[in-house]
């Protein structure tokens, strides 16, 4: 066993040892390390702290510890997929093979498959006094992030295992998806440059530094931190999904196409079909955008990614509610949870169907939120005052939507949300006639590309400002909203109804 210099190749400190029988390389390799960190300057009381077996701590079979090192192999290459059956073996291999069952977890967590997710998570948790101190910060981690949803508590972990390994680029890595997803971005791209100059060969530092310069709608940046990722060999299907995002913010239907040809036929491609029919619907393009998610769906369900297929109709009845197609969107959301009743099918189960006036539905859906996700963060202070908010404008209680929506502040810029609550903030002041208080939110939310990326509401904010400034007696501010939103739409279908009647409120300014 070497310790080498990295950038010079000197070797700095060298053990060697022999075993009569491969059941014993473990435990061998575990005390050859102990003494080549001495031997590195690390101090002995150092050592003895950090120092459970490898065998004991981690695991006993050494084909378990191949298996878990061939995942580790992919995933490094932000190949979540092709990781998770690694992963899988490790742990039938060696069914205490905590740290194994942790990164399964977050495998499926990336990819989509919140269930699974928090089931694999779960089991490493249970099997976290079996890990070293370094795997319990690990498993401890993710299982407030997976299982719980407390972000705080996820927060404070990730920072004292910052302070704990100072060189180890996850904590740095997952306070950066951390902050970025409560829409703390400047503080998500410190701590994604500091993961880049930790480790600048995995797929992991570029997602985070791509996801901060885009969250701050710092383009031309994102772009170049995506590009380098693929050049590199790097990319995935999220790295060309942001580039077609990227190409949608700028204009550019010919980089959009090219994105999108490259994630046909790839098992994942359905996160890219969704963000098509995202951006056909930002642009009032709904029947492409239909075709769209029903390509997406399709996609999900051959792959058997069953949460991921009932998300995405779920999100399409979002899109039908911002469309004034109520029935669509009681339809779509009634499909989705009938197929799957994870959190997030849940959440944007019930955002359509309160969107979408089904108050019986859209309580039921926020009371099951609540009461199977009690301590998650952005269940119960973004979507379920959100999911209630709407309930509240649909029986006359705007006053009452607007102090829901208060819970959401600290998280609405985030990536998540994507300016949702906003909005909705913004309809509730529009339905209590305060036009320049509505404005203001429906600003923050076109202030915020970076945040809404394709999300329909994004362009539907255009129309409701141009509504709240004629409300408030801004006719000029009006006609130029308008405006905005027509430029938007001037490929849209003609027949939307809302297309109709923001050209009649038009007419009327006029």
């Amino acid at each position: 066993m070497d310790a080498i210099n990295c950038q010079t190749g000197d070797t700095l400190a060298r053990e060697q040892v022999e075993v009569e029988k491969k059941e014993q390389v473990l435990g061998a390799v575990g005390k050859a390390a102990s003494r080549l960190r001495g031997k590195l300057g690390e101090s002995l009381a150092s050592i003895k702290k950090f120092d459970a077996p490898v065998e004991e701590a981690t695991t006993s079979s050494l084909e378990a510890l191949k298996a878990f090192s061939l995942g580790e192999a992919e995933r490094s290459k932000g190949s979540e997929l092709t990781a998770i059956p690694f992963y899988k073996h490790a742990v039938e291999l060696d069914p205490n093979f905590g740290v194994a069952y942790a990164r399964l977890g977050q495998s499926y967590a990336n990819s989509g498959q919140s269930e699974l997710a928090a089931e694999n998570t779960k089991l490493a948790f249970e099997r976290r006094e079996r890990a070293s101190e370094l795997e319990k910060l690990y498993i401890s981690t993710h299982y407030y992030d997976n299982v719980t949803g407390e972000l705080d508590k996820s927060i404070e972990a990730y920072q004292l295992w910052k302070r704990t390994y100072p060189r180890d680029s996850i904590p740095t890595n997952n306070l950066g998806v951390a902050y970025s997803t409560m829409g703390k971005f400047d503080q998500g791209l410190e701590e994604a440059q500091e993961t880049m100059r930790l480790d600048p060969n995995s797929a992991f530092s570029y997602g985070v530094l791509g996801g901060a310069y885009l969250g701050l709608n710092r383009l031309a940046e994102a772009r170049a931190v995506r590009q380098k990722e693929i050049a590199r060999n790097l990319g995935s299907t999220n790295s060309h999904r942001d580039l077609y995002m990227l190409d949608f913010l700028e204009g550019d239907t010919a980089g959009m196409q090219r994105e999108a040809e490259w994630a046909k036929g790839k098992p994942d491609e359905f996160f890219m079909l969704e963000t098509v029919a995202e951006a056909a619907a930002f642009s009032g393009q709904l029947r492409k955008s239909r075709e769209a998610y029903h390509q997406a769906i399709e996609s999900a369900q051959r792959g058997k990614f069953e949460e991921g297929a009932a998300g995405i109709a779920a999100r399409q009845g979002m899109t039908e509610a911002m469309f004034s197609n109520s029935l669509k969107a009681r339809e779509a959301a009634q499909a989705a949870v009938a197929v799957n009743r994870s959190r997030f099918t849940l959440i944007f189960a019930g955002m359509a169907q309160s969107m979408a006036g089904d108050v019986r539905q859209a309580t039921g859906t926020a009371d099951e939120l609540s009461k199977r996700f009690p301590t998650d963060a952005f269940v119960n202070s973004v979507w379920v005052p959100s999911i209630r908010g709407e309930i509240e404008i649909n029986r006359g209680n705007p006053g009452k939507a607007i102090e829901l929506l208060q819970a959401a502040s600290p998280y609405e810029f985030g990536f998540f949300p994507r300016m949702l609550p906003t909005y909705v903030r913004g309809q509730a002041y529009l339905r209590a006639r305060q036009g320049k208080e509505a404005a203001a939110e429906f600003q923050k939310v076109l202030d915020h590309r970076g945040s809404c990326q394709t999300s329909p509401q994004c362009a539907l904010a255009h129309l409701q400002l141009a509504r709240a400034r004629a409300l408030s007696g801004d006719a000029t501010g009006a006609r130029s909203a308008y405006q905005d939103f027509f430029a938007i739409w001037k490929d849209a279908d003609p027949d939307i109804s809302i297309l109709k009647e923001a050209k009649a409120e038009y007419a009327k300014l006029n």
